[in-house]
C-alpha cells in the first residue's frame, strides 16, 4: 500500500491535502482483498476507510464491529477521524456540514492507533474500537473545539496501550487508572496512574479514561452526533508530504 500511494501522493502539488488523502482512501478500499464492495458515503465514511488501513488484515471484522458499536461510540470515531486539521478543507464523502464541529479544531492524531487495532483489535475488535473511541473522547476534553484551532492538530501517544489486550486496558490492576496527560500545547500521552499518585495530579491537564458498556446508549438519535476531529495535515508542500502519517503513527 505504501508503494501504491506514490502515484496518488504526487498530486499533492496541485490538489488540496484532503482531496489527495481521500483519493488514497478510495483507491485502497477498491484494491482491498477480499473485496469490500462499493465505497461508503456519508457520516462514518472516513472512519471506516481509515480503520480499513489501520487493521492490516482484519478489515472485515473491524468494519462489522464498527457497525455494532453504540450510536455514541460510532459518532465519536466518525467525528474525530473525519476532521482534517486544515482550515477550510473537508472530505467530500464526509464533510461534517451542518454539525457543531464544522470548521473547528484541533484535529487529534492517535499515535500508535494502528498498533492498537492490530494487537488488541485482532482478538477483540469491538473492545479495541471502544478503547480508541474513549481515547478520542477524553483527549477532546483537554483540547476543546474552537474555530481558531481549525488549522491545528495535536498528538496523543498511546504507547502504553498498543501491546495490551483490550481486557487489560479496560480493567487495569486494582487502584490504578489510565490517564491522558497533557504534556504540552500540542502533545499528550496515556499513562497508568496508581491511587497513591492521585493527590499530586493536576486535573486541569489530566483526564481519566473511563471504560463502560455503551450499548444502552444505542437508542440515541443519530442526529445528535457531533462531528469532531482526526487527521492533522499540515500546510505547504514539504509539510504536506511529511504529515501524511495520517493513520495514527507507529506500526
Amino acid at each position: 500500500q505504501f508503494l501504491d500511494s506514490f502515484s496518488i501522493v504526487q498530486a499533492i502539488s496541485i490538489k488540496a491535502e484532503t482531496d489527495v488523502l481521500e483519493d488514497y482512501f478510495r483507491e485502497c478500499w477498491y484494491r482491498h482483498d477480499p473485496e469490500l464492495g462499493p465505497a461508503p458515503q456519508g457520516s462514518g465514511t472516513i472512519a471506516r476507510m481509515r480503520l480499513m488501513l489501520m487493521a492490516q488484515g482484519d478489515t472485515l471484522e473491524i468494519l462489522k464491529q464498527f457497525q455494532s458499536l453504540s450510536v455514541d461510540e460510532q459518532a465519536i470515531l466518525s467525528q474525530e477521524m473525519a476532521c482534517t486539521g486544515c482550515k477550510g478543507q473537508q472530505f467530500s464523502t464526509d464533510d461534517l456540514k451542518g454539525q457543531p464541529t464544522y470548521g473547528k479544531g484541533p484535529a487529534i492524531l492517535v499515535y500508535y492507533g494502528p498498533a492498537l487495532m492490530q494487537k488488541a483489535g485482532k482478538k477483540d475488535p469491538k473492545s479495541a474500537l471502544r478503547v480508541l473511541a474513549e481515547v478520542y473522547r477524553r483527549t477532546r476534553e483537554l483540547w476543546p473545539l474552537t474555530e481558531d484551532a481549525a488549522d491545528q492538530s495535536i498528538t496523543v501517544r498511546i504507547d502504553a496501550l498498543k501491546e495490551l489486550e483490550s481486557s487489560l486496558i479496560q480493567r487495569p490492576d486494582g487502584g490504578q487508572v489510565w490517564v491522558i496527560s497533557k504534556m504540552s500545547s500540542k502533545d499528550s500521552m496515556v499513562k497508568l496512574v496508581a491511587a497513591s499518585e492521585y493527590k499530586d495530579i493536576d486535573w486541569k491537564n489530566n483526564v481519566v479514561l473511563q471504560f463502560q458498556n455503551q450499548d444502552t446508549k444505542s437508542s440515541k438519535s443519530k442526529s445528535q452526533r457531533l462531528k469532531l476531529g482526526g487527521l492533522g495535515i499540515g500546510s505547504g508542500i514539504g509539510t504536506r508530504v511529511r504529515r501524511f502519517g495520517f493513520l495514527g503513527g507507529g506500526d
